[in-house]
């Protein structure tokens, strides 16, 4: 079950929590938890940023299976890690449908013929984000750490290009809220390890996608044209964010599939 991301009081109230009770604080932020990755990039953040009050979450896609828990024992080993000078707040498992079928499902075809260039991984990580976005401006702006790499060792990840992430943060930036990537440039899986413990191998114990390596050719490369990926990210991706980003100053829950539309036939989509 989730929260729709677009109601994040009623979220926090399910917590126990309010807006009001954690806009004060310093040293506060919206952590990213899916597996291993977004926990090593929490844990770096806290480092980094100083950072003294995590509020977990995790975004329902729709496509996910496997051990529901998961993203619970994310947070147990993130509270582990960070000690007891960083409070970890309960975790919130926010979703929009609507949102991931309009940036997803409804323009598939669409998006596949005028930019060459099929996946359901690129506006799925910008969904993600997204579905944040409203927490934390409910929360005055409080910065999401995501865990996202450029490089997987040898593995290519379209989601998580140098291009692709730069656009999401330019999404979220937007609004005035800061996505924090702070492993994007940790190639080694050896160092996530150092991270977050030998004992939590990359892949395990988080949910899996139904989508999972639908880019990849028969012999599992990955192969893309990179100019049709230039021209998806700053034809689609980015100012379809931001036109949602946009319309969330205005109504809560906005026409997700009129706004994508728009984009599309707009001047940006060429």
């Amino acid at each position: 079950m989730y929260i729709p991301c677009e109601q994040p009081e009623y979220a926090l109230a399910t917590i126990g929590l309010d807006s009001a009770g954690l806009t004060g604080r310093t040293g506060l932020a919206i952590a990213e938890i899916a597996g291993r990755d977004s926990v090593a990039a929490a844990v770096l953040a806290v480092r980094e940023r100083g950072l003294t009050t995590l509020l977990p979450t995790s975004v329902a896609t729709g496509t996910e299976f496997g051990d529901e828990h998961a993203p619970d024992h994310a947070v147990e080993r993130l509270r582990q890690l960070v000690g007891p000078d960083v409070e970890v707040l309960p975790p919130l498992r926010l979703g929009s449908p609507r949102l991931w079928a309009a940036l997803n499902g409804r323009f598939a075809s669409v998006i596949a013929e005028r930019y060459r260039l099929a996946s359901p991984c690129l506006a799925c990580h910008l969904y993600m984000h997204l579905a944040r976005l409203p927490l934390s401006l409910a929360l005055g702006g409080a910065p999401v750490i995501a865990g996202e790499r450029e490089a997987h060792g040898t593995r290519v990840k379209l989601s998580q290009t140098a291009l692709g992430i730069d656009a999401c943060i330019r999404v979220l930036a937007h609004s005035g809220v800061e996505l924090l990537e702070p492993i994007r440039r940790v190639r080694a899986s050896d160092a996530i390890a150092e991270i977050v413990g030998v004992d939590w191998q990359g892949g395990g114990r988080q949910l899996c996608c139904v989508h999972s390596g639908n880019y990849q050719g028969l012999d599992g490369t990955v192969s893309y044209d990179e100019l049709a990926y230039a021209r998806y990210v700053h034809g689609f991706l980015e100012p379809a964010g931001s036109t949602i980003a946009d319309a969330w100053h205005e109504v809560a829950e906005p026409d997700y599939e009129a706004l994508v539309r728009d984009v599309l036939a707009g001047p940006h989509a060429a």
